[in-house]
């Protein structure tokens, strides 16, 4: 069961949200984001957050229909988008897809990354998506078999400094090799092959995979090699 988390970001190309909301499960609302999902008649199962960037109209709309709402303090240790993601985490065992995490301060969407980290800490999948890109973090040791078409372009940033993968099927291939955490070498590859593939012995890396549709439904839990 997949879970579309809809952030208080932008939503440049509506259609390709709006086809997120129609393949997902299950959908939460983190406040501002609730907005884009009213402007197209839409309902959340679950809104939440402390309703800092939603107009109180829509709250009181939410509940009036039904819609679970979470509210919770402006002064709290959490953003909207951690409570969102725990909700998630805690009712729903599938993949947590966040939409509208890009295009907004960059504070916040590191932030986003540090959710994928924690995430992957859990053993969980989960990922960014927005029109052309499609993120995610993997914890060692992993095994991830794109999905993205040939030619797609690939980045990989090193989170730890003891990152050591093995690349099979893209322009540039590894074997069993370090990426440190210090040098671009992870980034613009391509996808050269339909099995291309990524093999994540040790560390933490940060995988974006832009041109290409990447669902990361190709990343197993099981030990690389």
């Amino acid at each position: 069961m997949s879970c579309a988390i809809f952030l208080n970001g932008e939503y440049e190309d509506e259609s390709f949200y709006l086809g997120q909301f129609a393949a997902a499960q299950v959908v939460v609302a983190a406040d501002g984001g609730h907005a884009f999902l009213r402007r197209h008649g839409l309902w959340p199962r679950l809104l939440i957050g402390d309703f800092d960037s939603l107009d109180a109209d829509l709250v009181t709309e939410a509940r009036a229909a039904g819609v679970e709402v979470a509210e919770h303090p402006t002064h709290k240790d959490e953003t909207d988008a951690e409570l969102a993601v725990a909700q998630a985490t805690a009712r729903y065992s599938g993949e947590i897809v966040l939409l509208g995490a890009l295009g907004g301060a960059l504070d916040h969407v590191l932030g986003h990354v540090c959710i994928l980290r924690s995430l992957a800490a859990q053993g969980r999948v989960g990922s960014i998506a927005a029109p052309g890109l499609a993120a995610t973090v993997l914890q060692a040791p992993r095994v991830l078999r794109f999905g993205a078409a040939v030619g797609a372009r690939v980045s990989l940033v090193a989170l730890t400094s003891d990152v050591v993968l093995t690349l099979r099927g893209l322009e540039y291939e590894l074997t069993d090799e370090p990426l440190p955490a210090s040098v671009c070498r992870g980034l613009r590859n391509r996808v050269a092959a339909p099995a291309a593939c990524l093999e994540l012995s040790r560390g933490l890396v940060l995988v974006m995979v832009f041109d290409g549709a990447e669902t990361f439904a190709g990343v197993s839990h099981a030990a690389a090699g």
